[in-house]
C-alpha cells in the first residue's frame, strides 16, 4: 500500500455498521492508483472503487469481515482501467454523486461491476473532463489570446512547462490543454448548473494547461483546486509573465558577485534572488552564474590571520586581471558593460571591490537584507518603506586638523557606534583622538539602517563629502578606515577611495564575533597598489589596469 496512512471506515452495509465520513487520503495519478488496486487485490485482498461522474476513491479490505480501509483517491486512467477489467472478481463498485472522498461507506450501494460499468463510466468521465478549445469550446482568436497571455507555457502554478514544443522530442507543435475552470458540463469538476453553460466558452474561465496539470484539477485531486484558486492561478501567472516579458525592455548588466565566508560560514548566493533584485531595478541578465569575485572557497575566514591573505592574494590576483577586464570598455573610449555588484563579504575585500569598480556610471550596487518575508530575495529593496528624510545620515568633524597633520581617522559608524578604545594607540589614546577624525553616522545605528534606495544615495553622498574634506580641504596623505556598516556602504566608500588627489586607505577590522575586539589594520589602499599588513610579508598586487 502507500506510504502514506490509510484511513478506516466501517463496512459496507452487508456488516451492517455505521462508517466514518473519510476526509483525508493521498491524492495519486493514474500510475500510483493503478499500483495500489494491484497491490489491494494480490492474494485474498479486494478493493472498492467509489466513482462519482470523473474521479475515484480506492478502498481495501483483506477479508469480507474486515473494515475497508481508504488508500488512494485520484485519476481513474488507462493503467487502472486495464487492471481493473483483468480483476472484476476481486472488484466493487459504488457510484456517488459528490466528493468520493467525503462519503458514509455505511449509505451507499455496493455493487459487483461489469466490463460494461467500467468502460462507460471511462467513457462519460473522459466527456465531462474534456479539455476545452480541442473540442471546440474556444475558438482560434480566443485560443491564441490565452497562449499570448500565457507565453504559451503551462499556467499552473510552479509548473511553466513550454507548450510549444514537446517536452520529449523537442519538437515544435502545440501540447496545452485550454481547461476550464468551472467545467463546462455542471457534472464535471467545479461544474455549476448555471455557470457551466455561461462559461464554457469565457477565455477568463480557461487556463492554458500542460496534460499533467490538466489531469491533476480535474481528476488527480480536483478537491485542492477550487474555481477561488484556480482563478487566482490564472490571474497571478498572467501578471507574471507580462512582468517578464516587460523586463526584455531593461537594460541588460553582468551579475559580480562578491560573496565570502561570514564569521566562518559561507555566505550564500542565489542567481534566483539575483534576477528577482534587477527585475525590481528595472534591469535583466542573460547570466545563469554569477561572476564570482574573491571568493576564499573553503579558506577559513579570520583576516587577521596570515594564510588567509595568502590564500586571498593568490586568488586576487587572478580576479582582479578578470574584474579589471570588465571596465576596459570605458577606459579605452567603448561602451562598458552595466555591473550588477552584490555585495556579501569582509569589510577589507568590500572596500577593495570598490575600489577597484570605482566610482562610474553602470555600477549598480545590492544591498542584502536580513528578516525577509518568504520567498522574497534578500537583494531586493524591502516593499513599503518610507524614504529616509535628508537629514538622517550626518558628517560630523570630532577633531581639527593641527599644523602639518597628514595623517586622518575616518569613523564610519551606521550598523553599530564604535568604542574608541578599540581603535589603536596612534589613533586614540585615553579620552582623547590623537589624529583628526570624521565620523559618519546616524542617529539610530542598526543592521536595518539602509532599506531604501534613497538611503544608499544619501550614504554616498556624506562620504563623498567625507573625501572631500580629507583630500581637498586637509591634503591627507593617509587615512584610517574603522567602519561597521552595511555592505552596500562599504563598497560605496571603497569606489570614493580613487577620486581627486588620492590618499592611501587603511582598512581596519577587529575580530568577527567579538564586538569589543580591538581593531586591527588588515591593508593598505593606495592609488596603485594594495597590500595586506597581516603577515608582515607586505604582499602586495598592483590595481593598476
Amino acid at each position: 500500500m502507500t506510504d502514506a496512512a490509510t484511513t478506516s471506515v466501517a463496512s459496507a452495509p452487508a456488516g451492517g455498521a455505521t462508517a466514518s465520513v473519510i476526509t483525508s487520503i493521498p491524492a495519486l495519478d493514474d500510475g500510483k492508483l493503478a499500483a495500489e488496486l494491484k497491490q489491494a487485490t494480490d492474494g485474498t485482498g479486494n478493493a472498492l472503487i467509489v466513482a462519482n461522474a470523473y474521479t475515484v476513491l480506492v478502498l481495501h479490505r483483506s477479508t469480507s469481515a474486515s473494515p475497508w480501509s481508504a488508500i488512494g483517491a485520484g485519476e481513474f486512467g488507462p493503467q487502472s482501467q486495464k487492471l481493473c477489467l483483468r480483476r472484476l472478481n476481486k472488484l466493487a463498485w459504488a457510484s456517488v454523486e459528490g466528493d468520493p472522498r467525503t462519503v458514509d461507506i455505511a449509505s451507499i450501494v455496493i455493487t459487483a461491476p461489469t466490463a460494461q460499468t467500467v468502460k462507460e463510466w471511462v467513457t462519460k468521465a473522459n466527456q465531462i473532463t474534456k479539455p476545452g478549445g480541442r473540442q471546440g469550446d474556444l475558438n482560434r482568436k480566443q485560443k491564441d489570446e490565452l497562449g499570448y497571455l500565457a507565453g504559451w507555457r503551462c499556467q499552473f502554478a510552479g509548473c511553466g512547462e513550454d507548450l510549444r514544443r514537446h517536452a520529449a522530442t523537442s519538437t515544435k507543435g502545440q501540447s496545452g490543454y485550454f481547461a476550464h475552470i468551472v467545467a463546462s458540463s455542471p457534472d464535471g469538476p467545479r461544474g455549476d448548473p448555471i455557470e457551466s453553460v455561461k462559461l464554457a466558452s469565457d477565455l477568463e474561465n480557461i487556463l492554458l494547461l500542460c496534460d499533467a496539470c490538466h489531469r491533476r484539477i480535474d481528476k488527480v485531486e480536483p478537491h485542492a483546486y477550487p474555481t477561488s484558486v484556480l482563478r487566482k492561478m490564472r490571474e497571478d501567472n498572467i501578471a507574471e509573465v507580462k512582468r517578464l516579458l516587460d523586463t526584455l525592455r531593461y537594460p541588460e548588466i553582468s551579475t559580480l558577485a562578491v560573496i565570502g565566508n561570514i564569521t566562518g560560514q559561507p555566505a550564500q548566493f542565489s542567481m534566483d534572488e539575483a534576477h528577482e533584485a534587477l527585475r525590481g531595478r528595472h534591469l535583466r541578465t542573460s547570466d545563469n552564474k554569477p561572476q564570482r569575485f574573491f571568493d576564499p572557497g573553503g579558506a577559513q575566514h579570520d583576516v587577521h590571520e596570515s594564510a588567509y591573505w595568502v590564500t586571498t592574494f593568490q586568488r586576487l590576483r587572478q580576479d582582479l586581471v578578470a574584474l579589471q577586464s570588465l571596465l576596459d570598455g570605458s577606459r579605452h573610449g567603448s561602451a562598458r558593460t552595466s555591473i550588477g555588484v552584490f555585495p556579501q563579504h569582509s569589510t577589507s575585500i568590500l572596500a577593495l571591490a570598490g575600489r577597484v569598480l570605482g566610482d562610474t556610471a553602470g555600477v549598480h550596487i545590492f544591498q542584502p537584507h536580513r528578516n525577509i518575508p518568504p520567498n522574497t530575495s534578500r537583494w531586493a529593496w524591502p516593499v513599503g518603506e518610507a524614504e529616509p528624510d535628508p537629514s538622517k545620515y550626518a558628517l560630523d568633524v570630532l577633531r581639527e586638523p593641527h599644523g602639518s597633520e597628514r595623517e586622518a581617522v575616518l569613523l564610519v559608524e551606521l550598523t553599530a557606534a564604535i568604542d574608541y578604545s578599540r581603535l589603536p594607540n596612534d589613533c586614540f589614546q585615553g579620552d582623547e583622538l590623537i589624529l583628526p577624525a570624521l565620523r559618519l553616522s546616524t542617529a539610530s545605528p542598526d543592521i536595518h539602517c539602509i532599506r531604501h534606495p534613497k538611503d544608499l544615495e544619501l550614504v554616498k553622498k556624506k562620504i563623498d563629502d567625507a573625501v572631500k574634506v580629507l583630500q581637498d580641504e586637509w591634503r591627507m596623505n593617509r587615512v584610517h578606515v574603522f567602519a561597521i556598516a552595511p555592505a552596500s556602504a562599504v563598497v560605496a566608500l571603497g569606489q570614493k577611495m580613487q577620486a581627486r588627489h588620492q590618499a592611501s586607505y587603511v582598512i581596519y577590522e577587529s575580530e568577527a564575533g567579538k564586538p569589543q575586539a580591538p581593531f586591527k589594520a588588515t591593508i593598505e589602499l593606495t592609488s596603485k597598489h594594495v597590500r595586506e599588513l597581516v603577515s608582515g610579508n607586505n604582499q602586495q598586487q598592483s590595481l593598476q589596469p
